[in-house]
């Protein structure tokens, strides 16, 4: 029997060189799957990274080079909106206690709360101010210590380390006293009206004459004992600052809402210190209003020739309250009037002077002037013209500052905390 031929296995070059490039394939395909796991898990662990951490540290507007991240901003937005939604809660209190129609201010503050985005250019806006009050006091050498910081934060929360104050009596400064009438005006008022008196001007009381009459010392306010201890203060503190952190605003964050305030009124007072009160011009008048342009012709000239103007008031006026009053306006300065009717009573200059026929949406009008004197602003109106001269100085501040907002902010502004919610906490869920 013969022998079978062993055969003989022989691995060519061809063949070792197909095994290497296959290995170095699988292994290039296996790398490739390990870095597109690895890039997949860096980018989720990055966005994750980025919602929690990273984004709030985004700047989203810039004060002189001080930064305001994203995350004050939306803790900021989520405190007013908690503010508005109080304020609604105390209106729907108020409503269902007594009875009270307040369905105009419930709406105002629905239509703040939906339209998010101008609650998040509010908040960015107060910032920026915030911030620049800050840089501005610090330039003219405006400081204030923690203690003080701290002593805003005590009264806040209801605590007087020295007793709290009681308020001073208020006594309205009279803006005029009851003015004697001059000859020309006692001719002219012939018929004396109901006295009508400026809503600022109340005469003295007549005071009897004594001997040896001494003047009644205003009472010195007194402290009365505050309602808790330091130790309430404190448990009263650390109840409300997690509160604060709920919306995401840490304690530096929260110390700085007092802070602020205090260099925002320490440079109102600066700015406004030198604001004269000088006074509003006012005039009193008395009209007779006519509902027919030629009778109004016939009745100014009866006045012109002499006949007595509240006579004729009383007789022909078309203003209801003429019989009581004979025409007699009090009173007034500007923006108390319809416009043609102010600038008519306004451009006459002598006691006695009569104005043209004078034609208004009421009808037309023959005005008398019967006195013209310069009073002193009320608090409303002093404050006012103040609140406008330190406007004006901040907004030309603002605009001189290096300011910028970016538009981050607006596709970040919280939408909570929700009013239904909110509500549905505070009353149930009815």
């Amino acid at each position: 029997m013969a022998k079978r031929r062993q055969k003989n296995n022989v691995v060519s070059k061809k063949y070792v060189a197909r095994q290497e490039r296959e290995r170095q394939q699988s292994t290039m395909v296996r790398n490739v799957a390990i870095g597109v796991v690895l890039l997949v898990v860096l980018l989720v662990g990055f966005g994750m990274l980025d919602e929690a951490v990273l984004k709030e540290r985004r700047t989203v507007a810039s004060v002189n080079g001080e930064e305001i991240t994203l995350g004050q901003f939306q803790a900021r937005v989520r405190l007013e909106r908690d503010s508005l939604i109080n304020q609604y809660a105390q209106y729907l209190q108020l409503a269902q206690s007594f009875g009270m129609d307040f369905n105009t201010q419930l709406t105002q503050i629905e239509t703040q709360l939906y339209d998010y985005q101008s609650v998040g250019k509010n908040v960015i806006d107060t910032m920026t101010y915030e911030l620049l009050y800050r840089q501005i006091a610090a330039e003219e050498g405006i400081t204030f210590s923690a203690d003080e910081i701290e002593s805003g934060i005590q009264e806040y929360l209801g605590y007087y380390a020295d007793g709290t104050p009681t308020p001073e009596p208020v006594t309205e400064t009279e803006a005029m006293e009851a003015a004697t009438l001059s000859p020309e005006q006692l001719e002219l008022v012939t018929v004396t009206p109901e006295p009508t008196v400026a809503p600022t001007s109340t005469p003295a009381p007549a005071e009897e004459e004594t001997e040896d009459a001494e003047p009644t010392a205003a009472p010195i306010p007194t402290m009365t004992a505050t309602a808790y201890t330091y130790e309430g203060y404190q448990a009263a503190y650390a109840e409300t600052l997690p509160l604060y952190e709920e919306y995401g605003l840490d304690e530096a964050g929260f110390r700085f809402l007092f802070e602020a305030n205090l260099y925002y009124t320490a440079l109102y007072d600066m700015v406004t210190a030198d604001v004269e009160n000088e006074g509003q011009e006012y005039i009193w008048a008395r009209h007779i209003l006519i509902e027919d342009p030629l009778v109004a012709e016939v009745v100014r000239e009866k006045v012109l020739a002499g006949e007595d103007f509240s006579t004729l008031a009383a007789e022909s006026s078309a203003d209801p309250s003429a019989a009581t009053n004979y025409g007699d306006l009090g009173w007034f300065t500007y923006g108390s009037m319809v416009a043609p009717f102010e600038e008519a009573a306004f451009a006459l200059e002598e006691i006695g002077d009569v104005s043209e026929i004078t034609q208004t949406d009421f009808g037309y009008h023959i005005i008398q002037l019967l006195g013209r004197e310069t009073r002193p602003m009320d608090d409303a109106a002093y404050q006012g013209t103040k609140d406008v001269v330190f406007q004006e100085w901040i907004v030309a501040k603002y605009e001189e500052s290096d300011i910028e907002i970016f538009d981050i902010w607006e596709s970040n502004v919280p939408t909570d905390p929700d009013l239904q919610e909110a509500l549905a906490v505070m009353y149930g869920q009815q």
